[in-house]
């Protein structure tokens, strides 16, 4: 009989409980918002979270481990913290299953209108445009300067550089693969002299630089080099 009586009690105490839980989830389920520290969540949001003196933390992982993620299904706007490398918080900006990491970059500052950039280097893939066209100015820039000692042909990559020349040496004009707009500036550092080889133009027919210290200019317009500067036969 006590046995029998234990069980009923146990009965209705896990009646009660199960009462119980059923009321919490449906209030929970009644409530817009979630607060966690607050009995008064923002309106406007889900979750509010709201401490002064913790943070919250996100998932954190190596480069290897974010980049081995793969997505059942699309999570535009999933965020990760990357530890190493260069870290800080990426998220994924796909709107299918294929990954596509943006890391969130905290290298630039600002200061009223002007923009600064902490680390590394700054590159482009497009064209760098100023707000006015006859006003606009770089500065702070100075020109990457290239020690030449053997005979070579012009790249694109010295484009806006300055080659010195410290050797009689010869620069060949390539026919093909050089931009609209290409300048670059030839200085003859040592007693030989430069010699400029392909199909250019130059007013006075010269091909050569004229003596140490003596600077020319490439300038590749409308599908023609112009070599231009002290020059000599």
């Amino acid at each position: 009989m006590e046995r029998i009586k234990s069980l009923i009690l146990i009965d209705n105490s896990m009646r009660k409980g199960i009462v119980v839980l059923v009321l919490c989830l449906a209030f929970l389920s009644g409530k817009a918002q979630t607060g966690i520290g607050t009995a008064t969540p923002n309106a406007s949001a889900k979750l509010d979270i709201t401490s002064t003196d913790k943070g919250l933390l996100i998932p954190r992982m190596t480069k290897a481990q974010r980049e081995a993620i793969t997505l059942p299904a699309a999570a535009n706007g999933l965020m990760v913290y990357q530890t190493d490398d260069l870290s800080g918080f990426y998220v994924n900006n796909s709107t299918t299953t294929t990954v596509s990491w943006t890391r969130v970059n905290s290298n630039w500052n600002r200061s009223g209108n002007d923009i600064s950039y902490t680390a590394g280097n700054v590159s482009i893939a497009g064209n760098l445009t100023g707000g006015n066209s006859a006003t606009s100015k770089l500065s702070g820039f100075v020109s990457n300067v290239s020690a030449e000692a053997s005979n070579r042909a012009i790249a694109i990559s010295d484009n806006g550089m300055i080659l010195r020349c410290t050797s009689a040496i010869t620069l060949s004009l390539p026919a093909t693969g050089i931009p609209e707009g290409f300048n670059c500036m030839i200085l003859q550092s040592g007693s030989g002299q430069v010699t400029f080889s392909g199909s250019f133009s130059n007013r006075n027919s010269f091909t050569k630089t004229a003596g140490q210290y003596a600077i020319a200019t490439i300038l590749y317009v409308g599908g023609i080099y112009i070599v231009s500067g002290e020059m000599s036969n």
